[in-house]
């Protein structure tokens, strides 16, 4: 561009502070209540300084630009001789020269406003790079005319522009120092609010951790209700009676499968037949099933109930055998224990129903005791022991969260003391108590 010519580029801006004498910063305590109105104080302090310092600068800039008006003033006057030019050429550089000396009486004009407040800093700032720029843009675009045509204004409007831009850049460096700055007093609000809710947290973990070590508390007192009934019911007569009723229950077992082996033992001598009378009969539905029942189980078949349809599907069997419509490899050996069968059919069911019905006495019997409520004291007993075996892994977890959340309040503390040192010049100890954690 025309303006690098001048050398009004933008210059890369560096951020520094620097100190001539090594300041050894003063202890001071704080307490985390007050810290939002010392970061007032900080930042109230900081504005005031920066108006100060930016006013002085404000001071230059203004009889900086008093210079260039004063230039611009004399270069309105001077004719540059555009009379003995080419036409084309002369309205090319009144043009150039015109154009110039509009921009820095527009942009320099004297403002007598003081800068007396941040805001106005912020504004003067805004309105000088402006104007430094747009005389810095027109001067670029005029180069060749200024050089070669008004040469002897040239290095006036380069030396003062320059130096406008030097006190610009100053004024640039105190406010990118304050921002700085400010930024720190913002992350500085930022662990407050993070150290608020981290507390916050704690107190809703403490209260759940509390709640579960009462609920662990209740189920304790339930587990010994359960046990004292559960040992007063055990103790008891009724449940030794109880006890007594289901062990000859089960020494029945042995009984039972002696009726059952005794029942399959005749019918499987007979099973032969049976099989093959159930695809030649020509009985019902139902009692094709009975004797299909008969092979597979007849100690579920044999009942007073079944006894009369039993005799008849015998019967029929034996006449399938001595009509040949079943054949069997020994006839007179299969008849013969189908007939042992019918003799001994009823004592067979007499047999079942006496076991039955003392089995079923027995079960009655077991009516002594009320073992569904021992049942249900047990399992109540197992699951608020489960209750409270949750309780202490949840209050385990908690307290890890809660030592978490307690170290992370730590870390905030030192990061708010070294934010506050670096923001303020002065080595704050944050003093805090239980409370505060």
């Amino acid at each position: 561009p025309y303006y690098m010519v001048f050398g009004w580029g933008k210059k890369k801006q560096v951020v520094q502070e620097a100190s001539d004498e090594l300041v050894v910063p003063a202890h001071k305590e704080v307490t985390l209540q007050s810290i939002p109105d010392l970061l007032l104080d900080i930042t109230n302090l900081r504005q005031k300084t920066l108006v100060a310092e930016v006013k002085s600068f404000q001071k230059r800039i203004q009889s900086d630009s008093k210079v260039l008006l004063s230039i611009a003033d004399e270069l309105g006057k001077d004719t540059l001789n555009t009379s003995d030019m080419d036409p084309h050429l002369e309205i090319l550089v009144n043009r150039g020269k015109k154009e110039v000396i509009s921009s820095i009486q527009n942009e320099f004009r004297l403002d007598s406003a003081s800068v007396d407040s941040f805001e106005k800093v912020i504004n003067f700032q805004k309105n000088a790079s402006r104007g430094i720029k747009k005389v810095g843009d027109m001067l670029g675009k005029h180069s060749r005319v200024i050089h070669i045509f008004a040469k002897k204004y040239a290095k006036k409007l380069k030396d003062d522009l320059q130096v406008l831009t030097d006190n610009l850049t100053e004024v640039n460096t105190l406010i990118s120092n304050y921002n700085s700055n400010q930024d720190l007093v913002d992350d500085i609000n930022k662990s407050l609010n993070d150290l608020s809710d981290t507390k916050k947290e704690i107190i809703k973990q403490g209260r759940r951790k509390s709640q579960l070590e009462e609920s662990i508390d209740n189920e304790h007192q339930n587990e010994t209700n359960f046990e004292s009934k559960i040992e007063e019911m055990q103790s008891s007569s009724e449940f030794k009676e109880f006890q007594n009723i289901q062990d000859q229950i089960s020494s029945m077992a042995n009984e039972e499968n002696s009726i059952k082996k005794e029942i399959e033992e005749h019918f499987i001598k007979i099973s032969r037949p049976l099989n093959k009378y159930i695809y030649v009969s020509s009985l019902d539905k139902p009692l094709k099933i009975m004797i299909e029942n008969l092979v597979s189980s007849p100690y579920d078949v044999l009942s007073d109930e079944n006894e009369s349809n039993i005799k008849t599907i015998l019967n029929s069997i034996t006449s399938a055998i001595e009509s040949g419509s079943v054949s069997v490899k020994d006839a007179g050996k299969s008849k013969q224990a189908i007939n042992e069968i019918q003799n001994l059919l009823r004592e067979l069911i007499n047999k079942k129903i006496k076991f039955l019905e003392k089995k079923s006495q027995l079960n009655d019997s077991l009516n002594v005791f009320d073992n569904d409520k021992l049942v249900r004291l047990m399992h109540d007993l197992q699951k608020s022991k489960s209750n409270v075996s949750d309780a202490e892994s949840k209050i385990s977890a908690i307290q890890e969260q809660i030592d978490s959340n307690e170290s992370s309040i730590l870390g905030l503390i030192a990061k708010l003391e070294l934010n506050l040192k670096q923001a303020s010049s002065i080595s704050y100890r944050i003093s805090y108590n239980e409370n505060d954690l």
